[in-house]
């Protein structure tokens, strides 16, 4: 009896240790799932934050951010941002801030969030101070890496004709470059999302042909940035705050057209009353029949070219901006409705369009332009489409100059 009493008390002692212990060692497991080596970075008014994940939480991240320092519960009124855990960096902006204070909280897979601060761990700060002169960003710890100081700088768009030139330099190893077109400024990352790729892999200088009457800004990055989520826009480095504009065709006619000379005649350049004493002698019959006999030779009607159609405008696409152009061929272009056509290509060209799409239908809009007797015009649609398709270009800018001098 006493041996079975002393068993139980025995077992009763394990399971209370144990108890104790999985408390202790969840405990421990909670005060680990935070993440470490918090960092950060300011350019202009972007902070980029970087951590290291809690190998314990496997969850989403949550960043919160406050203007005063965090301490205790985490304020309701906070909505954090939600990084997906391994992506282990924040791109964040900070207009109009001056100190601005940082948590990063881990979470499970349960979802469940463990908010430990644990200041310069997983909680830091930043201070802007406002000088008379501009806005500088002052960063507490740790300093701007030299990663963010080398790259795309000096960039530069100036107008040249019907082109832009672009220009900017390089510092650090050589990289793959992505010229960006926006009819914005482009000040932060999110901007770029209305903007369209020219061309990637460019080197300075480029040149681009956009669409006139329109203002247009440039950015230059690298490709690298775009791929790892790190993308630094600073304007006046890498992307213009200034718009460049191209003339419409018709200015360009205009400003570059001669003076025409003055008509020069006989009479005109003798001194007043030379032929007031010259009879005019008619002309004979003879003559005259034989003036009124004689036809100007008439020129010969000019064949204009056939128009052409690439063939995946002619397939009606699931949808996007391709539907749009393909409504416009279906239409109006392959019915031979120039006029229109080239109305709602115009239309069409007046928003950023991906490069391809973009190259297809100024090549149809330059093919209106032909047929519609607007050969000049015509011209420069097709000298920015030879840069997409070189000989098919030719064979149009040929078939212009033809018309031109006809």
């Amino acid at each position: 009896m006493k041996i079975r009493m002393c068993t139980r008390t025995f077992l009763v002692t394990i399971s209370l240790f144990l108890a104790v212990a999985a408390g202790v060692f969840a405990q421990n497991r909670d005060f680990m799932s935070h993440v470490t080596q918090i960092q950060i970075e300011s350019r202009n008014n972007l902070i980029r934050l970087s951590w290291v994940d809690s190998p314990d939480a496997r969850g989403p991240v949550y960043i919160f951010r406050s203007a005063r320092p965090f301490s205790g519960p985490i304020p309701a009124n906070i909505r954090p941002v939600v990084v997906r855990y391994g992506q282990q960096y924040y791109i964040d902006d900070t207009d109009d801030m001056g100190n601005v204070h940082y948590f990063i909280a881990a979470s499970d897979a349960a979802g469940r969030r463990f908010d430990l601060i644990l200041p310069r761990i997983n909680s830091i700060s930043v201070n802007f101070v406002h000088t008379q002169e501009r806005d500088e960003a002052i960063v507490v710890e740790p300093p701007v890496t030299r990663e963010l100081t080398m790259g795309i700088s000096n960039l530069r768009a100036v107008q040249d004709g019907d082109r832009v030139v672009i220009t900017y330099d390089v510092s650090g190893p050589r990289r793959n470059a992505i010229l960006y077109r926006s009819m914005q400024p482009v000040r932060q990352p999110q901007d770029l999302l209305n903007a369209v790729i020219v061309q990637s892999r460019i080197t300075s200088p480029f040149v681009d042909f956009p669409v006139s009457g329109i203002n247009w800004y440039y950015t230059v990055i690298h490709e690298e940035e775009i791929a790892t989520g790190n993308v630094g826009i600073r304007p006046g480095v890498n992307t213009t705050v200034t718009p460049v504009i191209i003339a419409s065709a018709h200015e360009l006619e205009r400003s570059i057209r001669p003076i025409p000379l003055p008509v020069l005649t006989i009479r005109n350049i003798m001194p007043e009353g030379f032929f007031a004493d010259i009879p005019v002698l008619p002309l004979s019959t003879g003559t005259a029949e034989m003036l009124h006999n004689t036809q100007m030779p008439q020129r010969k009607p000019h064949d204009l070219k056939e128009p052409r159609v690439f063939i995946i405008d002619l397939e009606a696409p699931a949808g996007g901006e391709e539907s749009v152009l393909y409504q416009i061929i279906a239409e109006y272009f392959v019915k031979f409705d120039w006029e229109n056509a080239r109305i709602r290509l115009q239309h069409y060209l007046s928003l950023p369009r991906s490069r391809d799409v973009e190259a297809r239908a100024r090549f149809y809009f330059g093919q209106t332009l032909y047929f519609t007797g607007r050969f000049r015009e015509a011209l420069m649609e097709f000298l920015f489409f030879r840069i997409h398709h070189f000989a098919e270009a030719n064979n149009w800018i040929d078939a212009v100059l033809t018309a031109m001098v006809h």
